[in-house]
């Protein structure tokens, strides 16, 4: 059966093939988002990584997965078409699913992670794209009401995930928690596949692809679009810190996570936290969408980039509010999630403004031989803001000699150089550092012995050097390896910004970013490509 590669009804409704794009994108964001939403704890407490290495593969897969939207954009637009792209990708998707299901070490964690990189990347820029090529110039006014829909899949998938796959790790384990994802993918894909009749097929567009890149009005909108999304990139440098820094900061146990909804009291577990953002953006979408932008428009016109300026100074407000809970915690305050949820309310403002509103620009400011390669260059954005990420992470460590550690039920520990850290500041050990801990397992009431590595603190300065402590800011309690003689020469980890310091260098550098952007939205001069309307 020949397929239609062009819209062709007079009709003003919405697309047939449109429930079947947001069915596939509300499973496959659930994969997605479950699998995220783990990885931070995943990779910390059931693999032993510090804090540090932990950012650094976290980001550096986010960095990957928008990485891999370029060469998406290329397959489908040169050779495989979008809808055969989309299929295609969704296997090696699955996959790697299938890889961290099973296999719960590094080794399957790289390879898990390469391939669902490959396929959750490479989809991207081609599911966005072919969402507007199902629309001609007859419906072409629902454009901005169905990506509004299609965030709104986005998020309801993430919502019920992040909520659930925590759950399911911490009582049924890794296994379960990375398969059930793996099922959901495969359900995104068949559902994707049932709508093959209902689409509109837009053919790879070959040699003639080439030309429209290098033609004047190609590089042009490259040129031009690629500028805006490196102010862009530094917008989600601070977003995706909420599957990573965020949630460490809400392991502390001096973040009280319990809440009261209608009279029922909830105990979150840290990495859930992440689920109040997907259920903020499934409220704020429709009331920007049906009032807040309406009502502004009768003022003023409200032009897209001035939306992701407002929106970047909101993502400077987050910060500034994480650095204050951040600032509590090294002080062993108490301090409610109610805190986090303030600064996951600012942060979520800013993504519908900024997020939402750069979708629809980069469709529509897109060459229509170009709407899959324009998206990958958007999403390079995102790929941008992971490496600058990890690239601070891998900064932010400072590696120390130990002279000597003194285990006991005060352990003391001193350092080759001369350095006096802060109290409560954060120190890191690898796995080898030949000491454990004893700490008291929670579902069994006895007493495990672990090796001591990951991320602990600085307690107080004793004449033997300095305490160590759990996250509760409690001396822990050490005894030495029996197959290790020495303790000497133990590499340690410190970081160059303590504590609240950090978060507020990021707001730091948004808030410059917002500035200089500020001046960009005046100049810009938009160009509007729809399918079916000659350029």
């Amino acid at each position: 059966m020949a397929y239609k590669t062009i819209q062709t009804s007079t009709t003003n409704g919405m697309p047939s093939g449109i429930p079947f794009i947001i069915g596939n994108e509300a499973a496959e964001r659930f994969s997605y988002y479950g699998m995220k939403a783990i990885l931070s704890i995943f990779m910390t407490e059931y693999l032993m990584m510090t804090e540090s290495q932990s950012n650094e593969w976290y980001h550096a897969f986010g960095s990957a997965v928008y990485f891999m939207p370029i060469f998406g954009a290329l397959l489908a637009d040169v050779f495989l078409g979008k809808y055969r792209t989309i299929l295609t990708l969704s296997i090696i998707y699955s996959i790697g699913h299938l890889i961290l299901a099973t296999n719960e070490t590094k080794d399957g964690l790289f390879w898990g992670l390469i391939c669902i990189s490959i396929g959750s990347g490479g989809i991207k820029p081609c599911v966005s794209a072919h969402v507007g090529d199902q629309f001609n110039s007859y419906n072409k006014h629902l454009i901005e009401k169905v990506f509004a829909y299609f965030y709104l899949a986005v998020n309801f998938g993430a919502f019920f995930s992040s909520l659930l796959i925590p759950y399911l790790l911490e009582h049924f384990g890794p296994a379960v928690a990375f398969g059930l994802p793996g099922l959901l993918m495969l359900f995104a894909t068949f559902v994707f596949w049932l709508g093959r009749n209902h689409f509109v097929h837009i053919p790879p567009f070959g040699k003639q692809y080439l030309k429209t890149v290098f033609s004047k009005v190609g590089l042009s909108a490259i040129g031009r679009l690629s500028f805006i999304y490196l102010f862009l990139a530094v917008f989600w440098a601070l977003y995706d810190q909420t599957g990573s820094t965020w949630v460490f900061q809400s392991k502390s146990p001096f973040i009280d996570k319990e809440f009261s909804l209608f009279g029922h009291v909830f105990n979150l577990l840290p990495s859930q936290i992440q689920a109040i953002n997907p259920i903020l953006v499934l409220v704020l979408i429709p009331l920007f969408s049906a009032v807040l932008y309406p009502a502004i428009h009768k003022i003023i016109p409200l032009k897209p980039l001035y939306k992701i300026v407002i929106g970047m100074l909101f993502g400077v407000l987050s910060y500034l509010i994480v650095a204050y809970i951040e600032s509590r915690i090294s002080q062993g305050i108490e301090t409610s999630v109610n805190w986090q949820f303030f600064a996951y309310l600012l942060l979520t403002i800013a993504e519908v403004l900024i997020s939402v509103t750069a979708l629809e620009f980069s469709y529509t400011q897109a060459p229509n031989q170009m709407k899959s390669t324009i998206m990958g260059f958007y999403l390079f954005s995102v790929s941008l803001g992971n490496i600058f990420v990890a690239i601070i992470s891998n900064y932010n460590s400072m590696p120390y000699v130990v002279k000597d550690v003194h285990p006991g039920t005060q352990t003391t520990l001193e350092l080759v150089q001369p350095y006096t850290p802060l109290k409560g500041e954060k120190i890191e050990f690898d796995e080898n550092s030949g000491i454990s801990y004893l700490k008291m397992n929670a579902d069994t009431k006895q007493i495990d012995t672990i090796p001591l590595a990951g991320t602990f603190f600085v307690g107080a300065q004793t004449s033997a050097g300095f305490v160590l402590q759990d996250n509760s800011l409690t001396n822990i309690t050490t005894i030495k390896d029996t197959d290790q003689s020495s303790t000497s020469n133990i590499s340690v980890v410190f970081h160059r910004f303590k504590q609240a310091a950090y978060f507020n260098m990021f707001a730091i550098i948004m808030l410059v970013t917002a500035i200089l952007f500020f001046f960009v939205a005046l100049k810009y001069k938009e160009k509007t490509y729809i399918q079916g309307e000659a350029e």
